[in-house]
């Protein structure tokens, strides 16, 4: 963070620093103030305005959930599913900003791709940088879940990705600073006593969009991922497990859709 704060200070990039940058006055003035604000609990992509999220360099503002690192695996793992697919419908819930949408839509360039959120803020980013890298293939609509998904798509999507709110809303103030007092309550929690309503939502309403053999693939914190698992199973999904990287930043949920089509009865 310090090395990208510095960059910005001197308007160069972190691979063009050089002693000259760090001794002007003015660069240190303004060094010390993104310090300032990043010791504050500021997130890092607020004060530079952008983030490096899989291919593409975001452009981030305040009023959205902040694009994570961490939720490159979710595409990582959607395009291992959608492999092999041709056109591959897309429902990317809880949107936010727009990252893993627009992750897939770029890098799966025949995809149709839906991105849905409460938040006109947070779609506001999503089609600037849409626009900005020239993706055609990705839509945002200002939706409660599926609610203004097409009915044309019912029972034809390929997969239902989303790193949808999770957390209890008596953990709020357990969250770090940067979390709780700089990005708006409704992006972490579904406000039911486990935090886990909207993955319900999520998880049931999805199920009659998804083709059969139609992947769900939620990004979830590793200690929740069994009560996620639950929850899918007793909507009608085959259990396809749980997967995590190296550094154990996330887990994503992964369940499908029976080729048959059919949901098994709820325990």
């Amino acid at each position: 963070d310090a090395k990208e704060l510095l960059a910005l200070a001197a308007r160069t990039s972190v691979h063009d620093l050089n002693s000259h940058d760090r001794r002007s006055p003015r660069v240190r003035e303004r060094y010390l103030s993104f310090i300032a604000r990043r010791a504050g609990g500021e997130p890092l992509p607020f004060i530079t305005g952008r983030i490096q999220f899989r291919d593409l360099d975001l452009e981030v503002r305040p009023g959205a959930f902040v694009p994570r690192p961490s939720s490159e695996l979710l595409v990582a793992r959607a395009v291992r599913r959608l492999r092999g697919r041709r056109a591959p419908v897309v429902i990317d819930v809880c949107t936010g900003a727009g990252p893993i949408a627009l992750a897939l839509a770029h890098e799966i360039p025949e995809a149709d791709v839906w991105g849905t959120d409460i938040s006109s803020a947070g779609l506001a980013q999503a089609r600037r940088n849409a626009k900005r890298y020239g993706l055609d293939n990705v839509r945002f609509r200002n939706s409660d879940m599926y609610e203004r998904i097409p009915k044309k798509l019912v029972g034809s999507v390929d997969a239902i990705v989303g790193h949808v709110p999770y957390v209890p809303p008596d953990e709020l103030n357990d969250l770090p600073a940067e979390v709780k007092d700089h990005e708006p309550v409704y992006t972490l929690t579904g406000q039911s006593a486990d935090g886990l309503e909207l993955v319900r939502r999520a998880t049931t309403e999805g199920f009659r969009f998804l083709k059969p053999g139609g992947w769900l693939l939620l990004e979830i914190s590793d200690d929740l991922a069994p009560r996620v698992r639950r929850i899918c199973k007793t909507a009608g999904y085959e259990d396809k497990g749980m997967h995590t990287d190296r550094y154990k930043l996330s887990a994503i949920v992964e369940a499908r859709r029976s080729i048959s089509g059919r949901a098994r009865p709820a325990r």
